[in-house]
């Protein structure tokens, strides 16, 4: 899969036509899924080229600054999910003001058409584009086929009788619901950041932990204990994880099992896999302590270690 940062510099690469969804995308969930696998086949039985279009920064960002989304998937990582699918490309639009105010009509004509050479357009079933929102499925479906454009409506994925949305799903991280949240999500949540150095309470207690200092605009879970499972060197490590409720110099300490060793400003790839209890807070560290070695022993269970 190939990164494009301009619609005109896709051009030459799409002169033969190709089959394409628009979207946000945060998360890569399985209503994208869906999308995105259409768009793949499409473009396979009809010989096109495979592309979607998304947006830097998310459109909130640009559309209501007032209004902070924590992103469940960053750009990078965003990219690193879609890259799996088969595209041959990805566009990244710069979502700003300029962009904004493209009509409906002319993110059609001029990119979809002019730049992209849509033959086949995904697009789903609640999707808006252009000033205003005025672009929609039924907008398509007036213009698309006077330029020879099929368009494809995509239905949601229902889970638990409502349709999987990325705003479900951060939803779902906030209440440290993790197996719902990644059921609706294509590959599981992760948080990736930098190990940084801590105060160096979890040693006096005991229970040392790495101290992660998450990648800025990243949706950080519900506070509270987790069972957890870190990449450190491409190596996977299981510990127990808190996520503080007033983070300071960093979001996460982990207390990783079986792991010794200095490890300060490596990067590391966590995987919260469920929340076991909420924050709270001690009368002493004696209680703290106490309350950590059953921590220790529910989540040892729950990978299985004895």
């Amino acid at each position: 899969m190939e990164v494009f940062r301009t619609s005109s510099s896709l051009k030459a690469h799409a002169k033969h036509g190709s089959s394409l969804t628009v979207g946000t995308f945060d998360g890569v969930h399985l209503g994208h899924k869906r999308l995105i696998e259409l768009t793949v086949n499409t473009a396979r039985k009809k010989g096109l080229k495979s592309l979607i279009i998304t947006f830097e920064p998310h459109p909130i960002y640009v559309l209501r600054p007032e209004i902070k989304v924590e992103r469940i998937a960053l750009p990078e990582e965003k990219i690193q999910r879609l890259s799996k699918f088969g595209l041959d490309y990805l566009l990244i639009l710069n979502f700003n003001r300029k962009l904004v105010n493209f009509t409906a009509m002319r993110f059609f004509s001029d990119i979809l058409i002019g730049d992209l050479n849509a033959k086949f357009i995904a697009l789903g079933y609640n999707h808006t584009f252009g000033k205003n929102r005025e672009g929609n499925l039924d907008f398509l479906k007036q213009v698309a086929p006077d330029r020879g454009v099929e368009v494809s409506a995509v239905d949601p994925f229902y889970l638990e009788q409502k349709p999987v949305s990325s705003s479900r799903i951060r939803g779902a991280l906030k209440d440290g619901d993790m197996e719902k949240a990644n059921q609706m999500l294509n590959e599981p949540f992760t948080m990736t950041g930098v190990i940084v150095k801590g105060k160096g309470l979890g040693h006096d207690l005991g229970f040392p932990t790495i101290n992660v200092k998450v990648d800025e605009g990243k949706l950080i879970p519900r506070p509270g204990v987790y069972a957890a499972v870190c990449d450190i060197g491409g190596r996977d490590y299981r510990g127990m994880m808190y996520i503080h409720p007033e983070p300071e110099t960093c979001e996460l300490e982990i207390n990783i099992f079986d792991f010794e060793g200095s490890i300060y400003d490596e990067r590391t790839v966590v995987k919260p896999q469920v929340f076991t209890r909420e924050a709270i807070k001690f009368d002493s560290y004696e209680d703290l302590k106490e309350r950590l070695a059953l921590d220790e022993k529910e989540i040892k269970h729950y990978f299985g270690i004895e």
